[in-house]
């Protein structure tokens, strides 16, 4: 797993990326027992396995980075990773090509990437509010960097039923741009959110802190 990118996000958070490459027979034996076996029985897709397995073993990297002993991830009800006897937050994201973790012993991180592709144009009206919509027009960048800073802010919260039209909304923002502001309303919850920008090879990846 070629290391693509390593960054300190606002000084708290810590971001790796890589290039997955491995087999999963690979993938396996680096990990050893530092899994779930459950989890690995939920995924039959061989792609999906392999990003899974993929995504945890560069938690354990990352976390050994931190001196944390990792044996494993547990989800809470609503699906959000954990570690297992650690209160350090952390969040995965995984493409075809690339796996993504954040890690931030403080407080609540989100982490999502996306490849630019038609169907983020054809889907917009779903994600988008009509202000958002009509901000982005059909500009892929734009669109992309839309449900990127939406994914994350979803994730950084950390529970199901929200609407990314209705719920979340991103303020107005450049192609160039790499810092986001993202808002969440949940009944009478506000969070808000600095939303950070990179992209990889025509894939853009947001964190949210």
């Amino acid at each position: 797993m070629p290391l693509v990118h390593s960054e300190k996000i606002e000084e708290i958070s810590t971001l790796l990326l890589w290039k997955l490459t491995e087999p999963v027979n690979e993938l396996t034996e680096n990990l050893g027992n530092a899994f779930n076996s459950e989890d690995i029985l939920t995924i039959s897709h061989p792609q999906k396995l392999r990003e899974w397995l993929a995504s945890r073993l560069l938690i354990k990297k990352l976390a050994e980075q931190f001196g944390i002993n990792y044996i494993g991830t547990h989800k809470d009800k609503h699906g959000k990773a954990f570690l297992v006897d650690n209160d350090s937050h952390i969040s995965i994201t995984h493409t075809f090509d690339f796996v993504a973790v954040a890690i931030n012993p403080l407080a609540a991180v989100g982490i999502d990437m996306e490849k630019i592709d038609p169907k983020l144009q054809r889907t917009s009206k779903k994600y988008l509010s009509q202000p958002e919509f009509e901000h982005a027009g059909d500009q892929m960048e734009l669109l992309c960097m839309y449900w990127c800073a939406k994914e994350a802010l979803y994730k950084l919260y950390g529970k199901k039923k929200i609407s990314f039209r209705d719920s979340i909304y991103i303020e107005p923002f450049g192609t160039k741009a790499e810092m986001l502001k993202g808002r969440l309303t949940d009944e009478d919850m506000v969070i808000t959110a600095n939303i950070t920008i990179r992209w990889f090879d025509q894939h853009c990846l947001a964190i949210a802190l």
